[in-house]
């Protein structure tokens, strides 16, 4: 069922510890394999009524983001189960001790409570299961023996009951999962070589005892092993090479009557440290690891078992930076640990399970019938601007942006026809509308806006040249107004997207009005010379400061007195929250604050005393600030 992995937590108690100097890596891979069932987080549609209706399936993914500190301690492990209560283990920063917190995932949030001692030790491991059974595994604190130990709890809703601990073996590194059958599998070290060792046990909740089967000896040269099972006693088991700087799995099957378990070969699937694994009923997982080596990049990949292997849907992505990294899974929700790189901080966050490349689609039971103006989408501020370069925002290129949810981007051409920031070229906007084209001849029925402005050297042979390639790359996915009395902004969602995807062309400058083409729409700023007279219009207003609590202020400010009327009188249609900041150079640095804390703002928001809503949630490096998972939760909210 479900579990957790690895390695433990904290003491308690340190404050609150935000590194700001980490640098983000470029992310590898896209999006090209696609899940064979329903969307676990779908509400209407099943992936048959995908099919039928043309609409790409793609798979259910996880975007954790940036953590959020909450404690101090070393190697934690965490566990979720299907009623959204959580339970995290870790070892004190300072002593020999092993604390837990219980918790709850509530309104799409992670809520701990306080920290409670329950035993002396290291490198504590923790699961539970649906009926709120808990087993924890630990090793001695002692450095003259090599004992390991259980203990079978409870988890009450706000604390946890626990049995005495009792020695199971010996051995390091112990890590253990347990599901709805109350069938136990534990992993762990040899406490003298790199031999990996498991043993299957089960349960007696009463009595809070587990009858344990022999230790078997699965792998010969492994270190930091982690286990996860499910209700069908399919077992994945993951583990770090003891000197070559890679991840390995095996897939196995659980003989519950013999008590031990039939082995897949041992198989290498990327470079890692500290691997760390949770499984479903239906075979999905989701796997998170440290980089080899020194350094302290975290990652994150998605599969299912097929056979005694897993199928991979994408390469790992980088979501974070620290260590010892824990993930758990429920049908919906996927929740991460880990500590600190260089102190002793531990960090959460949480990802929905969901699909984004089609989250508007499989979200039109809230959203169909609502206008641009009554919905929240996510925005990528100078969109094409991915490349490794100082002017760089986004670090996933146009067709990832898209399959991680965004659906408003920001695009700045130049006299050569590329995408520009300040001094900085990026790519060429042929490169960007091929990626668009390519995404939506996939058959994913979302809106997508495109803005052009700040336009450089365009003079209007430029312009045409401009629109020429738009109509070439994207003519059949234009969207065309069809009542010219009513507003864009107040047409309903699924008027807009009508059979298919469409592609909305906002036009700043006075471009579109004076040469008219139909499916390019002329738009203005709220700050714009004429509001009034724009056929799209978008309170647009930046906070200019590297200061988050400035921006945050100044932002939120600015939306709860937004009115939906420009400075002329005409409509402002959309409110356009900018939470970036604007550093001359390292924009990935400051993104960091305003990231780690987009998706609690947004929990918090309401709609403001003019019924209006946030409609863009623009960011730099967009699938760090979780905006896709809060975009998704605020629709079904408001």
């Amino acid at each position: 069922m479900k579990k957790r992995i690895s390695y433990g937590w904290g003491v308690a108690r340190a404050g609150a510890v935000f590194s700001l100097l980490i640098v983000l890596v470029l992310f590898s891979g896209c999006k090209k394999d696609f899940l064979k069932e329903p969307n676990a987080y779908q509400q209407v549609n099943t992936e048959q009524t995908l099919k039928n209706t043309g609409v790409q399936s793609s798979y259910k993914d996880v975007q954790f983001g940036l953590s959020t500190n909450y404690d101090t301690g070393d190697h934690v492990s965490v566990a979720i189960n299907k009623q959204g209560r959580l339970v995290e283990v870790h070892k004190s920063h300072t002593l020999l001790d092993v604390w837990y917190r219980v918790g709850s995932y509530v309104n799409n949030e992670i809520h701990w409570q306080i920290p409670h001692k329950y035993d002396s030790g290291i490198n504590p491991s923790v699961d539970m299961n649906d009926n709120n059974v808990i087993v924890e595994v630990h090793e001695t604190q002692s450095p003259f023996t090599s004992g390991i130990f259980y203990r079978v709890g409870e988890h009450n809703s706000d604390d946890l009951s626990w049995n005495a601990s009792s020695k199971y073996d010996n051995g390091s590194k112990p890590d253990v999962a347990v599901n709805n059958n109350n069938v136990v599998v534990e992993v762990h070290k040899s406490q003298s070589n790199f031999g990996l060792f498991y043993h299957v046990g089960i349960v007696d909740p009463q009595n809070r005892t587990i009858s344990w089967g022999g230790s078997h000896k699965y792998d010969g040269g492994g270190d930091n092993p982690s286990v996860t099972i499910n209700d069908n006693n399919q077992v994945v088991e993951v583990h770090q090479a003891p000197t070559s700087g890679r991840i390995w799995y095996r897939v196995g099957t659980i003989n519950v009557a013999n008590k031990d378990i039939q082995w897949g070969p041992s198989t290498d699937y990327d470079s890692g440290s500290a691997p760390n694994v949770d499984l479903l009923n239906n075979g999905y997982l989701v796997e998170v690891h440290r980089s080899e080596g020194a350094k302290d990049n975290l990652w994150s990949r998605v599969g299912e078992i097929q056979g005694n292997q897993i199928h991979w849907y994408r390469n790992a992505e980088y979501f974070d930076n620290g260590k010892d990294p824990s993930v758990s899974i429920n049908d919906n929700v996927a929740v991460q640990v880990h500590t600190a790189s260089t102190t002793f901080g531990i960090w959460s966050s949480s990802s929905l399970i969901t699909d984004r490349a089609n989250w508007m689609y499989n979200n039109m039971a809230f959203i169909g019938k609502k206008t641009l103006c009554q919905i929240t989408i996510p925005g990528s501020h100078d969109a094409g601007m991915y490349p490794g370069s100082l002017a760089q925002t986004q670090d996933k290129n146009f067709y990832q942006q898209l399959y991680a949810g965004s659906r408003y981007f920001d695009l700045r051409p130049d006299g050569n026809l590329h995408v520009y920031h300040g001094p900085v070229g990026g790519p060429s906007l042929d490169e960007i509308f091929s990626d668009i084209r390519k995404y939506m001849d996939e058959g994913h029925h979302e809106l997508i806006l495109l803005k052009f402005s700040h336009f450089k050297d365009i003079d209007s042979q430029k312009y045409n040249e401009l629109v020429q390639k738009i109509k070439d790359h994207l003519g059949s996915y234009l969207y065309i107004p069809k009542n010219a009395d009513q507003r864009i902004a107040d047409t309903p969602l699924e008027d807009v997207i009508g059979d298919g995807g469409k592609v909305l062309i906002l036009m700043d400058g006075g471009y579109a009005k004076n040469n008219r083409d139909e499916g390019i729409i002329d738009y203005c700023d709220n700050y714009g010379a004429s509001p009034k007279d724009a056929q799209f219009t978008l309170y647009d207003s930046y906070s200019n400061t590297k200061d988050y609590d400035k921006m945050r202020s100044d932002q939120l400010n600015k939306y709860y007195n937004f009115t939906g009327v420009a400075k002329d009188g005409g409509c402002s249609d959309l409110f356009l929250l900018s939470w970036t900041l604007t550093p001359v150079t390292d924009v990935a640095k400051y993104s960091k604050p305003a990231n780690g804390r987009l998706y609690h703002e947004m929990q918090a928001i309401m709609p403001n005393s003019s019924g209006k809503v946030p409609n863009i949630l623009y960011v730099d490096y967009m699938q760090l600030s979780r905006a896709t998972d809060a975009a998704i939760t605020m629709n079904q909210r408001f």
